[in-house]
């Protein structure tokens, strides 16, 4: 028997609008967050290190200089043949307490939105 996607993950990810990972890699859309990684939106065919450090800017905090190490990459297709952009899953590496400070109050923020918005 297999498990859901949802089922399998370690950590609830909450959705995320309008937010940016920010890094030398370049500028990409953040589509949802979770205590132990995000994942975000780039052009097909972009370059993706295995490792690297990153901005995750949100309207409600900045998190600076976060390890980030490449977990997975989805590209497809749609009926024209034209490439969609791709999705990336990251994980975080060894956040400092200020950073695990920082990513704990978005998550709260995100939780106690996505609460009153039911």
């Amino acid at each position: 028997m297999r498990l859901a996607t949802d089922e399998r993950r370690q950590h609830r990810r909450y959705k995320l609008d309008n937010s940016v990972s920010l890094s030398s890699q370049g500028i990409f859309q953040v589509t949802d967050i979770s205590r132990g990684g995000f994942c975000f939106r780039c052009p097909p065919f972009t370059p993706v290190t295995d490792t690297w450090d990153t901005d995750i800017l949100t309207s409600a905090v900045s998190l600076e200089d976060f390890p980030a190490r490449r977990v997975w990459i989805s590209m497809k297709e749609n009926s024209t043949h034209e490439y969609l952009p791709t999705i990336v899953g990251v994980k975080f590496g060894k956040l400092s307490k200020k950073q695990e400070s920082l990513l704990l109050q978005l998550l709260d923020n995100l939780e106690n939105n996505s609460s009153t918005s039911h």
